[in-house]
């Protein structure tokens, strides 16, 4: 595979991110890593928003790695996900100072 280099930013001994993107029979679904949290029990769960501004932890299976995302299976396609700051509502929760239902 060759790539274009017309203006000479690219030189040997360089490196670079690289994304491939695939075509699928079916669309998948897939967050930023970050939006991962292993809950009590050690499973793989996604904050997702129940009502506006009310979140609950879901638990989810993890499928392929895709660069800086992760396909998760076990979601509905437009279901609302917390992808930044996951951790700190875990940690927010944990300590008892967060109400996850915003009430």
């Amino acid at each position: 595979m060759g790539v274009q280099n017309a203006d000479d930013n690219l030189h040997s001994g360089m490196f670079v991110k690289v994304y491939f993107q695939f075509a699928t029979k079916q669309k998948v679904m897939a967050v930023p890593e970050e939006a991962l949290i292993r809950s009590a029990d050690g499973d793989w769960t996604v904050f997702v928003e129940d009502h506006p501004g009310e979140f609950k932890a879901v638990e989810v299976e993890l499928g392929r790695a895709l660069g800086d995302f992760r396909e998760i299976i076990g979601l509905d396609s437009g279901t609302r996900i917390v992808t930044k700051g996951a951790f700190f509502v875990a940690s927010e929760i944990a300590k008892g100072g967060f109400d996850p239902h915003n009430h």
